[in-house]
């Protein structure tokens, strides 16, 4: 095993650990397990997300009907449609982000990743730790949703 494939394998750790303290809804935990992982740099933020869009997704992909895609539905507090550019610019990237890597689009969101950070100043830098905790929050639901019903699934066990 090279260097790389180790602290490949440690990362992964670390990203699984911090889903488990999403699942159980302790979301602080997580994110701060995920902080130093994704201040290593823009590679290792780039396969935080991957990882996390790739958990929220995973089930909906694996039934989804051929020649179907996703998309993502911004509304209102009050239900009204709105425009996916009025979120807020973490949210938005997290919104634009899930969606391109479900629908099999990685290079648009690694894009999407490249046109968030920028020049990595501290403004871009605040909209990726939103968009990180935005991504992690989805993965945390969605793996919930799995673990509930599989519970439900098995008796309640």
């Amino acid at each position: 095993m090279t260097h790389t494939d180790g602290q490949f394998a440690e990362d992964t750790e670390r990203i699984m650990l911090a889903l488990a303290h999403g699942v159980t809804g302790d979301t602080e935990t997580g994110l701060t397990l995920l902080e130093p992982l994704a201040q290593r740099g823009p590679v290792q933020a780039a396969g935080i997300c991957a990882a996390l869009a790739e958990t929220m997704s995973a089930e909906a992909r694996a039934k989804q009907a051929p020649g179907h895609f996703f998309g993502f539905l911004v509304a209102t507090t009050d239900g009204q449609p709105a425009d996916v550019n009025d979120l807020p610019p973490g949210v938005r990237f997290a919104a634009q982000f899930s969606t391109a890597w479900a629908n099999g689009e990685h290079r648009t969101a690694y894009d999407l990743f490249d046109a968030l950070i920028g020049d990595q100043g501290d403004e871009q830098m605040q909209a990726l730790g939103d968009g990180i905790g935005a991504l992690f929050e989805m993965a945390s639901v969605s793996l919930r949703e799995v673990v509930d019903r599989k519970r439900a699934e098995k008796g309640g066990r």
